[in-house]
């Protein structure tokens, strides 16, 4: 059964962590509730990797049980549900600036850590962040601003500043007092402690250490020493090598420094940190878990431990819904939150994400085991009618098939799915199966796989990239329950089993196209080699809607348009957010005030008739002054002395060529369509090989504009015509195109 997705808006950027926690869209879950009617139930996550999830869930209504084993993560949601003030944080800031440090201000001496020199005028100044070459082990450049000259910017780095870096080493006490916080010596995880610290610049551990003691030497108010402590969070995520230079990895998976890292000033993340922690208050009570009366509508109960623990003590029979989002391995953040733990707050609070140390690399054969484990855990206690919400942000193959197989693997059944590919976004709807595995069939062949992913492309009616083509598949087994039995081969894990038949599959040429210039099974697009019977292309019947729904509104916000159209288009057919936002600028205008979308006065029925009207008559009028012989029917043809068509005009108020193309396979075809279509043209382009061929092939498309430009030339002539349509192209341009 296919679902429609959840719509929402881009998280903001600012959030604590928002590089580590799961990407998920505002709004997303009060949505996802709503079409549900989960307003009042109680929900229970059992993950609880994404704070957004309890806030949004417990301001619906619901009564959220939450457990967080994580105590960074822990930490984070806390002070999402019950957030400091800008003042209560601007008063720790205070303090700290103002703690005597060496016969000054602590603020003074963690700044000047990071002196320099203006690279115009040569005063002194401090560095906002000095960027780094791994490779030559030193920095290279640095940005600044320098009152004196008022130059603000990048400058090169000189002798003085690497005597300075190289000044700090990863050796003495402050380095040893940070490897001490998280394990002592003669721990065997001494040497893991040493691994995820050698992520720090010297010049940043030494700066944070001297901050940590003082932090821990001082007396505090409750409420303004966890502010501290958040400010210390964000210090340790901004001032670690794994922040790229100039962009680098917006969401490092893997605890290693970039070959370009930014070594940011720490007193500087220290101020911005005041902005990232000092949030809008929800409005929704916290309340710690541990047992007893279940927490009432509204409130965001935290439980601080693992499912397994919980599962001890929660009720069986208390009609709990599960809504979560599933973690995506990340050995960076893992690790790193067992080193952040131990510093804020001992070796004791990091002992249950401690092992996180130790483990260098997680593949998605180990992490579907490790969810099947977890999610063994709620089969027992959940009812035969009970339903199972999951989002899965970052959805790549490998988490898709982890996803799948464990939640098959523990005896639940798909019960529907969506998926926006561009984004990598999922949402997945399970239900309990019965446990009869009397039908499953004993072997998984390519042959099933092929039948679901033409099945899949022929209602899709375009290519599809790897990871929808692989969803197609692994979504078509789960439905069908067929990925349980495939635990009881201990010589192969499912993973392994599905992919294989799955390659032998998607490369049998006698039933697809690879398309695009990379051999890889995961680069390019999938398509049929006989494409017959194969649907409307997904990206016209895209735009058809959203022009349909923009006719229909006197204004609507583009959330709710993106809703309406997710609706009509469920499942493995969800629209990517790049496409529907292209169709919306395509034909509609945003209001100033209220930010709703209205339709363009010359997108009316009325207005775009007239004007394609127009354009019919300037091109046989064009086409009769030219000399060519003009024939006009559904589309108009300019023929030459002998017959032989020069131009096929097809006159469309819109941008789906692709229908078009099923019906004027002649290269002769120019379509002509308004101006405002054309950055819609580029982005069908962009996401259809197909058409992207056909445009670099020169396949015309000529907008009103340049028709009502050509016809009132003069010196126009059938020996300059082809040169003078060239002149205004859609705007396909993609620099990228030479290396796909």
């Amino acid at each position: 059964m296919d679902i429609s997705y959840p719509v929402g808006t881009a998280p903001d950027q600012r959030s604590p962590l928002t590089r580590f926690l799961p990407p998920l869209d505002v709004g997303s879950v009060r949505r996802a509730i709503a079409e549900r009617g989960w307003e009042g139930r109680l929900i229970l996550d059992p993950f609880g990797v994404s704070p957004r999830l309890a806030v949004e869930a417990a301001q619906s209504g619901a009564a959220v049980v939450a457990a967080v084993n994580n105590p960074i993560t822990r930490f984070v949601l806390k002070h999402t549900l019950v957030p400091f003030g800008l003042s209560e944080l601007q008063a720790t800031l205070a303090r700290l600036a103002a703690t005597p440090k060496n016969g000054g201000r602590l603020e003074l001496f963690l700044l000047d850590l990071y002196q320099t020199e203006c690279s115009k005028c040569g005063a002194s100044v401090i560095a906002d962040y000095f960027v780094w070459d791994r490779e030559l082990d030193r920095p290279t450049h640095k940005v600044f601003s320098c009152e004196r000259c008022n130059y603000s910017g990048e400058g090169p780095t000189n002798a003085a500043d690497w005597e300075r870096a190289e000044s700090f080493t990863q050796r003495g006490l402050h380095h040893a007092m940070a490897l001490e916080q998280v394990a002592t010596k003669g721990d065997p995880d001494r040497d893991h402690a040493q691994a995820a610290t050698s992520v720090y610049p010297a010049r940043a551990l030494y700066a944070l250490i001297t901050l940590m003691t003082k932090v821990a030497q001082m007396s505090w108010e409750p409420r303004l020493y966890a502010a501290a402590q958040a400010l210390l969070l964000s210090a340790f995520d901004q001032t670690n090598a794994l922040w790229g230079y100039p962009e680098g990895r917006s969401r490092p998976r893997q605890l290693s420094a970039s070959p370009r890292y930014r070594e940011i000033n720490v007193w500087c993340a220290l101020e911005a940190a005041v902005r990232v922690w000092a949030m809008e208050d929800p409005g929704v009570k916290l309340e710690k878990w541990t047992g007893g009366p279940l927490p009432d509508p509204g409130v965001a109960a935290v439980f601080p431990g693992p499912l397994r623990d919980l599962m001890k003590i929660f009720p069986k029979g208390s009609e709990a819904v599960v809504l979560t989002v599933l973690p995506r391995p990340n050995q960076a953040f893992w690790t790193l939150c067992a080193l952040w733990a131990a510093w804020l707050w001992g070796r004791d609070s990091a002992a249950p994400i401690r092992m996180a140390l130790r483990r260098r690399r997680y593949d998605w054969a180990w992490h579907a085991s490790a969810l099947r484990t977890v999610l063994s855990k709620l089969h027992n206690w959940y009812a035969q009618d009970q339903v199972l919400l999951a989002f899965v942000p970052e959805a790549e193959p490998g988490f898709t098939a982890a996803t799948l197989a464990s939640l098959d693997g523990v005896g639940f059944k798909l019960a529907g799915c969506a998926i926006r590919g561009d984004e990598g976004q999922a949402f997945f709807q399970w239900e309990k199966s019965d446990g009869d595995q009397a039908e499953v069939p004993g072997e998984i062949t390519p042959s099933i796989m092929i039948e679901a992913v033409r099945s899949f492309l022929k209602q899709r009616g375009e290519p599809a990239p790897f990871p929808l083509v692989h969803a197609a598949v692994w979504c078509h087994l789960a439905t069908n329950h067929q990925l349980a039995h495939l635990w009881e081969n201990e010589d192969a894990h499912p993973l392994s089993v599905v992919g294989e038949a799955l390659e032998q599959a998607i490369t049998d040429r006698r039933y697809f196209q690879h398309l695009g210039r990379g051999a890889e099974l995961e680069s390019g697009q999938y398509w049929l080699v006989n494409a017959d019977d194969a649907a409307t292309p997904l990206a016209d019947r895209v735009e058809d809607l959203v022009v349909d729904i923009l006719r229909s509104h006197e204004g609507i916000s583009e959330a709710e348009l993106d809703q309406s159209v997710c609706a009509s288009l469920p499942g493995l057919l969800t629209p990517d957010r790049r496409l529907v936002d292209a169709c919306i600028r395509s034909y509609a205008l945003q209001q100033a005030e209220g930010g709703l979308w209205f339709l363009r006065a010359e997108d009316q029925p009325d207005a775009r008739q007239a004007d394609s009207e127009e354009i019919g008559h300037l091109l046989v009028e064009l086409g009769n002054r030219l000399g060519f012989s003009v024939q006009q029917e559904e589309a108009i043809t300019w023929l030459d002395a002998q017959e032989t068509p020069v131009y096929t005009f097809v006159v469309m108020a819109t941008a789906t060529i692709g229908t078009s193309l099923q019906t004027y396979a002649d290269r002769s075809i120019a379509f002509a369509m308004p101006g405002g279509r054309a950055a819609l043209v580029t982005e069908k382009a962009r996401r259809d090989y197909r058409l992207r061929a056909l445009l670099e092939e020169g396949l015309r498309v000529v907008k009103f504009r340049h028709v009502r430009r050509l016809a009132g030339e003069a010196t126009l002539t059938q020996a300059n015509l082809a040169e003078r349509i060239a002149i205004d192209p859609p705007g396909y341009h993609d620099p990228q195109l030479p290396l796909l």
